[in-house]
C-alpha cells in the first residue's frame, strides 16, 4: 500500500536541497576504491563517507557511477548497521537525515531513496521536529515531496509491521505566511 506523506507539506512553503550543493564537488573518504574505467563506476568500501556541500553519506560500502548528467551513488550497510544520509535545507534552518539498509542518491532527479528499515527525520535548529519510518522512503528535492511505503508487512524487516509511522511537530504560527529566517530578521 502506498502512502503519501505530507511531513514537510505543512511548512507552507517549498524548500529544497542547499542550491550551493549541486554546485560543489562530491568528495569521498574510502577505506579502498576500485575504478572501472570503462563502466565509469567507482566501488568505495571500509567506512565511506562522501560529502558534496551540505549532502553526507556514510555507508560499509559506497558505489558511485557517472553518467553524462550526473552521477547516482549507491549506499549499502553492513551487518547490524545502517548507511546515513544527511543535508540541510534551502533558505531554513531545517536539516533531513535519514538511515536504511539501503540508500540510494541521483544527483540528476534530486532524489534520495531509502530502502530497508528506513526513518527519515527533519531537524529545526537543530531539535527532531518531525519522523516518519517505513520500508521504503523516496524524498524528492526539486519537488520538496517524500512518499513513504509501508512494506509486506513483515514486522522483523523493518519493525513497524508493515505501517507507515510518523511524528509532525505543530510548527509556531505567527498568523502570516512562513518566510525564510536570515540574519537581518528577527526570531
Amino acid at each position: 500500500m502506498r502512502v503519501l506523506a505530507a511531513v514537510l507539506a505543512c511548512a507552507g512553503l517549498p524548500a529544497h536541497a542547499e542550491k550551493a550543493d549541486s554546485e560543489q564537488a562530491l568528495t569521498f573518504d574510502a577505506g579502498r576504491m576500485v575504478l572501472d574505467g570503462k563502466r565509469k563506476i567507482r566501488t568505495l568500501s571500509g567506512g565511506v563517507e562522501i560529502t558534496r556541500g551540505t549532502l553526507v553519506l556514510k555507508a560499509a560500502q559506497i558505489e558511485l557511477k557517472e553518467t553524462a548528467q550526473g552521477q547516482f551513488a549507491t549506499a549499502t550497510s553492513a551487518d547490524g548497521q545502517l548507511a546515513t544520509f544527511r543535508q540541510k535545507r534551502e533558505g531554513l534552518d531545517e536539516i533531513v537525515e535519514g538511515q536504511a539498509r539501503r540508500i540510494e542518491y541521483d544527483t540528476v532527479t534530486e532524489t534520495v531513496r531509502f530502502i530497508d528499515q528506513a526513518q527519515v527525520r527533519v531537524l529545526r535548529g537543530g531539535v527532531p521536529a518531525d519522523q516518519v519510518t517505513g520500508q521504503t522512503i523516496v524524498y524528492n528535492h526539486a519537488r520538496d515531496v517524500f512518499e513513504v511505503q509501508g512494506g509486506g508487512g513483515a514486522a522483523s524487516t523493518g519493525g513497524s509491521g508493515g505501517r507507515v509511522k510518523g511524528v509532525v511537530t505543530p510548527r509556531k504560527s505567527t498568523g502570516v505566511a512562513a518566510e525564510p529566517v536570515s540574519a537581518e530578521t528577527p526570531r
